[in-house]
């Protein structure tokens, strides 16, 4: 598409050839003595398990007399300006605050704050306006690529335009999709770890295309390019250089490893060094500036690179003569720059635009015009140019359109919640319309409203992964978050409509609910309501929420509180006075009324028990009996349903709708309180890649290393420093002559869509010990295939050819023996930088090296790597912790402290990072190969500096061919000889020779759309080529040399160190992966506090509702549902266990297992054994607050002591958390990802519970079920705790669960207790006025015994209860560990 693009056009569509162009705003930015600052606490080290101690007395204290924050200050006395039309470079090293700077004029300042917001004028706006009312008007983009991975490219670039216009041109994002490359993956869903989608490179070019697309004036880039090969860069950044001139647009940008053609398309660049400026000026004149100085600028170093370099000792060069005079440290260069005439010149400049444009207040954009002196242009890309209305209707397109493209997950859950209640159905099948199963109904309706409420319990999860993407819209202006939430709430509606259905369809009228159209659409409303009501209630916990822990512990509290007080399990006159409040507020309580109300309300139920009964009461008349269920009158063969509901719930029939009013303001209330958090409270950001240590200590040894090593390097003369000297003392060479690795006839395909792809063909090539070869190619061409096929990593297709080591071939120990630097930086996050080398040095060195030559190493390497002053920081995640440059030398020495005795693999180790950082690595890699190591590498297009180091390059080509291998040759020499005699165009002096090699090749995409034609065209077809040449001739001749000598230098050794896949037996390899998990989990509070508090809360809040129960027929019914729901404790466990048992799998997968460092049974055993640990810890608090509160402590009979039963209960209860632990891990084990490890571990929990026998007693389950009932652990665990609780307990009646029998006076007994007594001795019960002969008053059970027979459980199975659950849990284990090595290990070892 030969136009030139600008959003403003295309979003209102205008005509490109038209006269009537769309005019922008354009805003200058100044900024005068600027100042920015970090408040971070003055003890912020790495947090563990029982930090919670002093950081709660520390909040105490601090209520009385508050800690000051400690101030870092970042940014020192910044001064600078750019006008409309002109681009800003931003250059330093990572940590020098580059990012900091642009966040601050970005407006970006969460946990920042500037010293005076008036030192920035946005032409003539004051800072905290123009970020308010203008704040579409700027943008900030850095390198998070966050998206909805259900949506296309395309839609997710449509969506952008969208907001930014009421009309959009169709084909706009199309277009703007070509100008970065994005055409052919316009239509590829964006993706994540569940959906397939589009590569990371194209996930950050989407990135910057829908930041493009939103058409800020105002851009502020932040290394926003990292990722993307140098030419994809340089394309972006000329693509802002066009829109620059076009729109007169404001742009500031940081890059890293800068060529020479993207930093002439700035005006100005500006150089930090260590949070001072360093220099601000025009681009030309920079290098000027710092040659006077007394600096020399290499010949081929890029402007970009020189610049970058003055900010690191060990790389600048200082010119003869000058050693005493240059500056040295940041505060010398910072001084320098103050006192030069540059500097006086700018802050003319500044004062100059400062005058002209005077700050403020403007309150319109009226305002604004008559501030900034300048006519408000006709287009203005307002805060948000859409109504509230519009945005909302756009986010309900897009939030459709993610529906439709994940239609699988509603359908599953339609499909999964009608299996359930089809179950559910089946369990309560065709209830009898009688007085008798009253209670049953009772339960039937219970158990649903718990299904239906619960239904939406993952929405917290789902609103969590969406957070991110709505608030970095929001930034960018596109919509007010609060449409965002309102609009999901409105698309979610139809899903829920036929979830709904398809729960409570077959439940009705399977079970024999009330059968009345009428009656059943107002149990389908109240359930629907009472759906979205806890919906809505859920995301407002997630909204109020600051981090997604935070959500799991008050969810889980209000699901078990929800479920208790309900007005079922508890009835009203049983509720504590300090809880039963909740009721009041509980939206299921509620419900639950109008439910039963419906259902039972001007209905007569049958009675088909009047007692007394029995032979010796058949001439009683019916007018002198009494139906045994709770509301009888005597003499009435009909319980009245109103009556019912009445005495036993205390629920009134005129509730009915006065309930749905109450359902419908709550939900409103919380729907009103969830869409204010969403649009005011966002998410707690990260705090920045700032260095924790362990403790106060390891920070102070830090401190000091850093002073010591500022000393060294300030008075070194910029070339010989002291990191190098390190180096070169701890690269020692390999303990023996490595062999050389050959491969030739390599080929490697895979299966996609069907068909065979062939990812490598015809391979041929070695790696010679003592070199460095260098693996390059575009994109697809198959480097880390073949670093994979080589490493004997290859997970998935054929392999064909021959790779030998020496004359032979791999053995079980080559994996072992060989280093792989991957391209992710995998670290643990939670431990040191020292603990993660020593780990890896303690299992995967050979044996015969003693710990103490092991720990050395580690040293040496720590010397080596120049990582010794941060050797004690924690490694954390990325954007907390370690930064780029850290993790990726982190990544390095882990490979480089196993000393592989074979050879090293590097997959893209320069990838992201800055010029001086890939520098410094590749500067390393050319010590180790001098030392004698090999190494392979791949490399995407590097600088010529750092070509210049290799030795040997393999170049693919698109389709896994041989374009050339062969020697690199002086400064490129034989290769680009090699090009130019089979007729590439001529390699000039100043170009880079790996970007020729690539151009000439065909393998280069274009930056312009003028480049000439013949450099970048395949003249020949290369691969053909290089088949035919005598090049390709000498590499099979010489691979057949070495084959032939059979020298016998191979991998496998002559002891059996040699032939063992792992370096150390299976039980140190237990000892230490044991350690470093509890270590980890230890060191992970949110986890192991979310584990406690859970489990504890839970207990404490079920014993509690319970506490001091009465001992009535109700109250043990109560008392039996405190124990059903001591089974919620798996919720918790299961949603904690599972997710961090999938993040450890997926680092000992992705790394350590192909390293082979330790067993895949070592980390299953390990795991299992570390949540048994805890899980035994936690069982001793659970059982005290649940057992204690609840009172069942002060039972006991003859048939089992007080003291058995509590043992009996303490085993129970620690059996079921080693039971929920292991099933979770099951699970987690077998599936590949954690929402549907989670989603089917629940199922399961769910029928379970369904089938263990107090929802439905045995004696009434159908037949088919009985084996459910028989196989489900939780009847076991239910029947052991009701009868190790409950068994021989005395039991009175309430004063409703007293039934008043009249005495007959022609009975011929002289008292009620006579009277009674024939039916006593067969039914059971006892007489509460036996001497009386009028009203008698009989109690229909006399101990608890009775009520528990009613559920099917037996006094005598308590300890062989016990019994089956330790089975339970010993076969879990060897399940988990059984399904790991079926569904993982077989198929990752073909």
């Amino acid at each position: 598409m030969g136009k030139d693009l600008e959003p403003a056009a295309y979003v209102v569509g205008e005509d490109e050839g038209g006269t009537h162009q769309p005019r922008k705003l354009q805003i200058g930015v100044s900024f005068k003595d600027l100042r920015c600052f970090g408040s971070t606490s003055t003890t912020q080290y790495q947090e563990s398990f029982l930090h919670v101690i002093p950081a709660t007395l520390r909040f105490v204290a601090g209520i009385f007399k508050p800690r000051p924050k400690h101030h870092v200050e970042i940014l020192r006395g910044f001064e600078g300006m750019i006008l409309p039309g002109e681009m800003l470079l931003v250059l330093g090293r990572p940590g020098s605050g580059c990012s900091t700077l642009l966040k601050a004029l970005g407006g970006e300042i969460q946990g920042l704050h500037l010293n005076d917001e008036d030192s920035v004028n946005y032409q003539g706006i004051s800072y905290r306006e123009f970020h308010s009312l203008f704040k579409g008007e700027r943008v900030y983009l850095a390198e998070q690529d966050v998206h909805f991975p259900e949506l296309t490219l395309g839609q997710t670039l449509n969506f952008a335009a969208s907001t930014r216009t009421k009309k959009v041109d169709p084909n706009f994002a199309l277009d703007v999709a070509s100008r970065f490359k994005l055409t052919e993956a316009f239509h590829t869903p964006v993706g994540d770890a569940l959906i397939r989608g589009i590569s990371g490179g194209e996930k950050r070019r989407t990135s910057l295309a829908e930041a493009f697309v939103g058409g800020a004036q105002v851009q502020f880039w932040d290394n926003s390019t990292r990722g993307l090969d140098s030419l994809t860069a340089g394309n972006f950044v000329q693509l802002l250089r066009d829109t620059t001139n076009r729109h007169k647009s404001t742009v500031a940008m940081s890059l890293y490893q800068t060529s020479e053609d993207m930093y002439e398309n700035f005006d100005s660049v500006v150089v930090l060094y260590e949070g001072r400026q360093i220099y601000f000026g025009p681009v030309e004149l920079a290098a000027d500036y710092f040659t006077k100085l007394g600096f020399v600028k290499p010949s081929r170093a890029t402007t970009a690179d020189f610049l970058t370099s003055l900010t690191n000792p060990a790389e600048r060069i200082i010119q003869a003569g000058y050693e005493t005079i240059v500056p040295q440290l940041p505060d010398e260069f910072s001084n320098v720059w103050k006192h030069s005439e540059e500097a006086a010149a700018l802050r003319a400049k500044i004062d100059s635009f400062n005058a002209l444009h005077p700050i403020r207040m403007a309150r319109s954009v009226e305002d604004v015009e008559k501030a900034t002196r300048h006519e408000l242009l006709s287009l203005q890309t307002s805060t948000y140019p859409l109504t509230i209305v519009r945005q909302t209707l756009a986010c309900l397109s897009r939030a459709i359109q993610r529906s439709k493209a994940n239609a699988t997950a509603d359908i599953s859950a339609i499909i999964a919640n009608t299996i359930l209640g089809v179950i559910i159905g089946s369990l309560f099948f065709k209830l009898p319309e009688d007085a008798e199963n009253l209670q049953q109904r009772s339960v039937l309706l219970f158990f649903a409203l718990m299904v239906n409420a619960f239904v939406p319990g993952s929405e917290v999860v789902v609103m969590w992964a969406q957070r991110p993407i709505v608030e970095k819209h929001d930034r960018y202006a596109f919509y007010h978050p609060f449409t965002e939430r309102l609009a999901s709430l409105i698309s979610d509606l139809a899903a829920k409509v036929a979830i709904s259905f398809s729960i409570h369809l077959p439940i009705y009228f399977m079970t024999n609910l009330r059968q009345s159209a009428a009656a059943f659409f107002v149990y389908w409303l109240f359930m629907f309501v009472n759906l979205n009501t806890m919906s809505v209630l859920f995301r407002m916990i997630g909204s109020v929420s600051r981090t997604r822990e935070q959500t799991t512990v008050p969810v889980s509290v209000i699901v078990l509180l929800c479920i208790i007080y309900t007005g079922f399990i508890v009835p009203p006159d049983y509720m504590v006075p300090w809880l039963g409040w909740f009721w009041r507020i509980n939206p299921l309580a509620y419900t639950y009324e109008s439910l039963l109300i419906n259902e039972m309300r001007d209905r007569s139920f049958p009675c088909s028990t009047m007692i007394p009964a029995g032979p010796s009461y058949t001439n009683i008349s019916t007018s002198d009996k009494i139906c045994t269920t709770v509301g009888s009158s005597i003499g009435e063969l009909q319980i009245q349903g109103t009556t019912y509901l009445s005495d036993k719930y205390d629920f009134l029939p005129n509730h009915l709708w006065r309930n749905f009013g109450i359902l419908i303001a709550m939900m409103v209330a919380f729907g009103i309180a969830h869409l204010l958090a969403a649009e005011y409270i966002p998410a707690q950001p990260s705090r920045g890649e700032v260095l924790l240590f362990r403790n106060k200590e390891a920070a102070q040894e830090m401190e000091a290393r850093t002073r010591q090593s500022r000393t060294i390097l300030a008075t070194a003369d910029g070339r010989d420093t002291q990191p190098a000297k390190k180096e070169d003392i701890a690269v020692a060479p390999p303990s023996r002559q490595p062999s050389i690795l050959h491969w030739s006839r390599l080929n490697y395909e895979i299966k996609t869509g069907g068909n065979n792809r062939k990812i490598l063909q015809d391979i041929h090539g070695w790696i010679k010990p003592g070199t460095l070869t260098a693996l390059m190619g575009v994109t697809g061409a198959g480097k880390t295939s073949l670093l994979n096929v080589l490493a004997d990593r290859a997970t998935t297709g054929v392999v064909s050819g021959d790779v030998y080591v020496g004359s032979r071939h791999r053995n079980a120990g080559f994996r072992r023996k060989v280093g792989y630097v991957q391209q992710e930086d995998i670290h643990l996050a939670t431990t040191t930088v020292r603990e993660a080398l020593q780990f890896c040095a303690l299992l995967k060195q050979p044996d015969h090296i003693s710990k103490e030559d092991k720990l050395a190493s580690v040293e040496s390497t720590l010397d080596m790597m120049d990582m010794k002053w941060y050797a004690d920081a924690i490694v954390g995640v990325p954007g907390e912790g370690l930064n780029v440059e850290q993790r990726k030398r982190l990544t390095i020495a882990v490979e480089l402290v196993a000393k592989p005795e074979l050879l090293l693999f590097l997959d893209e180790p320069t990838s992201g990072l800055d010029s001086q950082t890939a520098w410094s690595i590749c500067t390393l890699l050319r010590k180790l190969v001098d030392n004698g190591q090999t190494i392979l590498c791949t490399i995407h297009q590097p600088s010529s500096q750092l070509f210049r180091m290799f030795d040997r390059l393999l170049l693919l080509d698109k389709g896994g061919t041989t374009l050339y291998f062969g020697d690199i040759g002086n400064d490129a020499s034989t290769l680009i000889k090699y090009f130019e005699d089979n007729g590439a165009s001529k390699c000039q002096p100043k170009e880079n020779p790996a970007e020729w090699m690539l151009k000439v090749t065909g393998n280069a995409p274009s930056t312009s759309t003028d480049t000439d034609p013949q450099e970048n065209t395949k003249p020949h077809n290369w691969t053909d080529m290089w088949n035919a040449s005598p090049q390709k001739q000498d590499v099979v001749n010489y691979l057949a040399h070495i084959r032939s000598e059979a020298v016998e230098t191979d991998v496998s050794l002559p002891n059996k160190d040699g032939e063992r896949e792992y370096a150390v037996p299976l039980a140190r390899q237990l000892a230490a992966v044991t350690k470093r998990i509890l270590q980890d989990q230890w060191r992970d509070p949110v986890y192991l506090h979310s584990k406690f508090a859970l489990s504890i809360l839970l207990a404490l809040f079920n014993g509690i509702s319970f506490y001091n129960n009465r001992l009535d027929i109700q109250g043990v019914i109560n008392l039996i549902f405190s124990i059903f729901l001591v089974t919620q404790l798996f919720s918790c466990v299961d949603q904690l266990v599972i997710p961090y048992f999938i993040n450890s799998r997926a680092i000992f997968e992705a790394r350590e297992r192909d390293s082979r460092a330790y067993s895949w049974a070592v980390f299953m055993a390990s795991n299992i054994l570390v949540e048994l640990v805890w899980q035994t810890i936690i069982a001793v608090p659970v059982f005290a607050a649940w057992y204690y509160p609840t009172g069942l402590q002060r039972y006991g009979d003859a048939s089992m002591s007080t003291s058995q039963r509590g043992a009996v209960t303490f085993l129970l209860i620690w059996l079921f958390t080693l039971w929920s632990s292991t099933i979770s891990q099951f699970f987690a084990a077998s599936i590949q990802h954690t929402e549907v490890a989670m989603q089917i571990a629940t199922l399961f929990y769910w029928l379970s519970l369904v089938f263990c026998g107090v929802l439905t007693p045995p004696d009434r389950l159908a037949q088919f079920w009985i084996f459910m009932y028989r196989v489900s652990p939780l009847t076991y665990l239910i029947e052991g705790l009701a009868t190790a609780g409950l068994a021989g307990t005395d039991v009175t009646c309430s004063p409703v669960e007293v039934l008043h029998i009249p005495f007959p006076q022609d009975s011929g007994a002289l008292s009620c207790g006579q009277y009674l007594n024939p039916f006593i001795t067969s039914g059971g019960g006892h007489v509460l006025n036996p001497a009386d002969n009028a009203d008698c008053q009989y109690c229909p059970l006399a101990d608890a015994n009775s009520i528990l027979a009613s559920f099917g459980m037996d006094q005598r199975h308590a300890w062989r209860n016990v019994g089956l659950m330790a089975v339970y849990v010993v076969f879990n284990v060897f399940a988990t560990i059984g399904i790991y090595w079926l569904a993982r290990v077989p198929k990752r070892k073909n």
